[in-house]
């Protein structure tokens, strides 16, 4: 299959590049590198340095059979310093696939995020994750499209970012461990979440993007403990 993977030079889409190249497809990656690297590259993928907020896919790929939408600005607190950056990217971007799906029948899957389940006018972050499971579901009801959303809980493995702003949890506390700082603790400790290795997620992105199964919602990807 000829697939597209948005976001194909950062965490989770080098670790789902990794798997689709193995497995024999042809991949090619759009990211804007704001924080994917080429040094997750797979040699034996295609990379565009481009934002899908501007990107012509009609004129650069003529031919997909699958799109796997994880390009975002991903990370909470940043998204309180970028607002409107945060809404271009994840709102116009996710809209800007989906028209394109739209016009030539092609499969979606949307990488959605367990913020859903809290209040999405905690960050813009969080509305703009929600505004994009939203037009999903418009282009789903409205024009037809083929799409699914996988909603993602906390993910960590290879490639994750060590960065203090932009990484998540655990990658935060790798770096503090290897720095041998003091792991950040917010609020009390007690809090409780849901983490799940990214090969698991890797394989339910691609069971649900090459299988048949269709969610009316969406799949949640986690381990259901916290």
């Amino acid at each position: 299959m000829n697939i597209v993977v948005t976001g194909g030079a950062g965490f989770i889409g080098t670790n789902l590049i990794n798997r689709l190249v193995a497995g024999g497809h042809k991949v090619t990656s759009i990211d804007d590198y704001s924080t994917g690297t080429p040094d997750n590259h797979n040699k034996n993928a295609f990379y565009i340095h481009q934002s899908v907020t501007s990107f012509d896919f009609e004129n650069y790929i003529p031919k997909v059979d699958l799109i796997f939408h994880l390009a975002a600005m991903s990370r909470i607190q940043p998204s309180f310093d970028n607002p409107v950056s945060t809404f271009t990217n994840n709102v116009l971007g996710t809209v800007k696939v989906l028209d394109y799906a739209k016009k030539n029948k092609v499969k979606v899957v949307y990488a959605g995020s367990s913020s859903k389940w809290h209040d999405h006018t905690d960050s813009p972050y969080s509305t703009t994750k929600f505004l994009g499971e939203e037009a999903c579901k418009l282009y789903r009801k409205a024009y037809d499209v083929n799409v699914e959303i996988a909603r993602f809980y906390n993910v960590y493995g290879p490639y994750e970012s060590l960065d203090v702003k932009n990484g998540n949890v655990i990658g935060i506390w790798r770096k503090q461990v290897e720095l041998k700082k003091p792991l950040t603790i917010v609020g009390d400790g007690q809090q409780r979440r849901d983490f799940i290795h990214v090969d698991d997620i890797v394989l339910g992105l691609i069971k649900i993007g090459l299988g048949f199964k269709h969610h009316e919602d969406a799949w949640e990807l986690g381990t259901g403990k916290n």
